[in-house]
């Protein structure tokens, strides 16, 4: 999300990009973003009180057990005054608050360098195995 939303359920909330709302389901809420016409959940929560180790647990879990979206993949997202960038493994994509959409498929390490560095502000050390790990995320691909 690019701004806050009101724990106001059943309302379209504007933010800087996308509308959202929350649809309540019982004890938990469903945020929802508009997506063209269409309303897409992303997230179930509740308001019961959270402690420090189930942020702890979770957060090793999925940075650590090796079937997990965030050790296979390289993922990166980075929202802009006038769009969204996503960067999922070699394939960049830039979503402009218009709706039009464009698609990438980064072919070497140099381009994913160029990508991570440009549109994400990232500074990349150079490193032997950051390079061997890129150019076989362009390789799966």
């Amino acid at each position: 999300m690019t701004g806050p939303l009101r724990l106001v359920p059943g309302i379209e909330q504007a933010t800087p990009h996308e509308p959202f709302r929350l649809v309540k389901v019982d004890d938990e809420f469903i945020e929802e973003v508009r997506i063209r016409e269409a309303w897409v959940p992303l997230y179930r929560f509740g308001l019961q009180k959270a402690f420090l180790p189930d942020y702890e647990v979770i957060n090793w879990y999925t940075s650590t057990r090796p079937e997990t979206l965030f050790v296979t993949e390289l993922l990166a997202a980075r929202p802009v005054s006038d769009r969204r960038y996503a960067l999922r493994n070699n394939q960049f994509t830039v979503h402009y608050l218009n709706g039009r959409t464009e698609r990438r498929i980064l072919a070497n390490a140099d381009e994913m360098r160029e990508i991570l560095r440009g549109p994400f502000g990232l500074t990349l050390p150079d490193a032997p195995e950051l390079d061997a790990a890129l150019k076989r995320l362009t390789a799966a691909a």
